[in-house]
């Protein structure tokens, strides 16, 4: 057995305990018995360690300098080669102690945060942040960066992603998006929401509908699943087995609906993965960016078009004969894309929610520098939310408690929203250039051309490229925001009749 076979077997024995690690973290966020909290910290901080230990073996790195050096390796083999290497590199510069170590806080932090959230008390939550940021600061002082420390946790998410690089392309997105929400508020002409707002819709309808529209996007139920949790995630160890969640409340539906739709983004993109690179790095999927420009252009750019309103309305009647009595298409499709500054970031509108990513972004950025700490945070939050969205929460569940991310150790991840809202866009743009009949398909629902679209493109693809270089091989251009800017400009002109 040659270098190659010998490394691609010791990585899938590194993915398997990786798989078992993902099983537990979901059982945790879903089914897992309160009191089985320190036992799953103790079990997750020895799936850390063991996969650490085993991807840190020096052999991996006398492997991977014979083979650097092979110039008769495919495009496939290099990918591995490089993606190993990246792994490699950033697993030896980490201490095993600190990976235990950080694995059984992430634990511990999960149940505090879900703690505090539920009772609207930052204290609760507030020590195990304090050492999350710590752990933070610390690995990416052990990765090392060129210029700022925050930059190495951005490349975790997004290879090559920088602070130089994210500081214009926000700068550009407020520019031409912070007007076009100024002349929505100033219009003042807010569509009729009373049909939704003096109702209350039944849960047991609401995951009736969530699931009639995840299996008709394409989600194989037979090989994944949809359960409820306090934060909705996608997870599940591979394409065999993918599971997703979602929330749900009785006020409003839209909630439940379009996080579902979310998550099935992502779980479709899991189900696509290349089936012959199983355990291989470049089957993975290709980055949270690329991760998100699935999730988002199913439950945006899809699910809030008013073709898939015309599509989805007979389902909305079934489920809730009732409340939808008398409503048509134009009404739905005027209120799932209500344009107003809200609290909450995973309600937010394709107008306002990467002014919450924003917020983050910059929070995050002085917290890894060190300009503000833990009991300035919620402080921080809300002169933000003040500054950007002309708001502030009255309470901490729905502040600085509303996102699970940092109870994680996921400092660097936000951004990746956002690079997914463009990736969406121009991806759309280059996949309706293909299907010309796109929109008649979305009206009757039919969604198998455009996710067949996707799987050629994007998720067959793996991680064969990098982010950016997969953008361009699918769309023929590089990332940028213009795609998102015309496609955001066109649907809200159409809506309010307004420009920036």
């Amino acid at each position: 057995m040659g270098a190659y076979e010998e490394l691609l077997v010791r990585l899938k024995d590194i993915d398997l305990i990786g798989q078992i690690g993902s099983l537990l973290s979901w059982d945790q966020e879903v089914l897992m018995p309160p009191k089985a909290a320190p036992l799953r910290a103790e079990q997750l901080a020895w799936i850390s360690k063991t996969a650490h230990q085993r991807l840190t073996d020096s052999k991996i790195g006398s492997w991977l300098e014979m083979l650097e050096s092979d110039d008769d390796l495919n495009e496939v083999q290099r990918a591995n080669i490089r993606l190993a290497r990246e792994s490699y590199d950033r697993a030896t510069r980490l201490p095993t102690e600190f990976v235990e170590e950080m694995a059984k806080h992430r634990s511990k932090s999960l149940v505090s945060w879900t703690e505090a959230r539920e009772k609207d008390d930052f204290s609760i939550f507030r020590d195990d942040l304090a050492i999350a940021i710590e752990h933070a600061r610390k690995r990416a002082d052990f990765y090392g960066y060129e210029n700022l420390r925050y930059d190495a946790l951005l490349d975790l998410y997004e290879s090559g992603l920088t602070v130089q690089r994210l500081d214009p392309l926000f700068s550009g997105l407020r520019d031409n998006v912070a007007p076009l929400i100024k002349a929505v508020v100033d219009n003042g002409n807010r569509p009729d929401m009373s049909w939704l707002e003096e109702n209350s819709w039944d849960q047991t309808a609401q995951e009736e509908l969530s699931q009639r529209i995840s299996e008709a996007i394409g989600f194989d139920f037979s090989a994944g699943r949809r359960d409820l949790s306090t934060h909705p995630f996608c997870g599940g160890p591979n394409p065999d087995d993918v599971r997703w969640t979602t929330r749900y409340r009785e006020d409003e539906p839209f909630g439940s609906l379009f996080g579902s739709m979310h998550e099935t983004g992502h779980g479709t993109y899991e189900q696509g993965r290349p089936r012959d690179f199983d355990f291989q790095p470049v089957g993975k999927a290709n980055g949270l960016g690329i991760h998100e420009s699935q999730s988002r252009l199913w439950e945006n750019q899809v699910g809030r078009s008013r073709e898939f309103c015309e599509w989805s309305l007979p389902l909305w009647k079934q489920c809730f004969p009732d409340n939808m009595e008398g409503v048509g298409a134009e009404q739905l499709w005027q209120a799932v894309n209500l344009v107003e500054p809200g609290l909450i970031r995973v309600d937010a509108d394709e107008a306002t929610y990467n002014l919450h990513i924003m917020i983050r972004y910059e929070i995050e950025k002085q917290l890894i520098a060190g300009e503000i700490e833990v009991d300035e945070l919620p402080d921080a939050w809300d002169e933000m939310y003040q500054e950007y969205l002309g708001i502030k929460a009255p309470n901490h569940s729905l502040g600085i408690l509303q996102d699970i991310h940092w109870s994680m150790g996921a400092i660097g991840y936000f951004p990746t929203y956002t690079l997914g809202n463009l990736y969406a866009a121009q991806l759309l743009e280059a996949a309706r250039g293909d299907l010309p009949d796109h929109d008649g398909q979305i009206r009757s629902g039919q969604f198998e051309d455009l996710l067949g679209w996707m799987r050629e493109n994007v998720h067959n693809r793996g991680s064969v490229l990098k982010p950016a270089d997969l953008i361009k091989e699918a769309t023929g251009a590089v990332p940028s925001p213009d795609a998102f800017v015309r496609y955001l400009t066109s649907k809200v002109e159409r809506l309010y009749g307004v420009s920036a």
